[in-house]
């Protein structure tokens, strides 16, 4: 089982800064000024917090 996923998006970038992201099947801004891009996600990021219990076992 893959622990990461690829992401096809379209992303603008200026002076280092992220100013938009999108999805490239959903693109959102209509801008042309975006260049597309890969980007990775964890597919098991925070799964941690829907296990956790309290003192009461709820």
């Amino acid at each position: 089982m893959q622990s990461t996923e690829k992401i096809p998006v379209y992303v603008r970038v200026e002076k280092g800064r992220t100013i938009c992201i999108c999805h490239a099947g959903r693109r959102g801004c209509g801008c042309s000024c975006c260049e597309r891009d890969t980007v990775t996600r964890d597919k098991f990021a925070k799964w941690e917090s829907t296990r956790r219990k309290n003192r009461y076992g709820l």
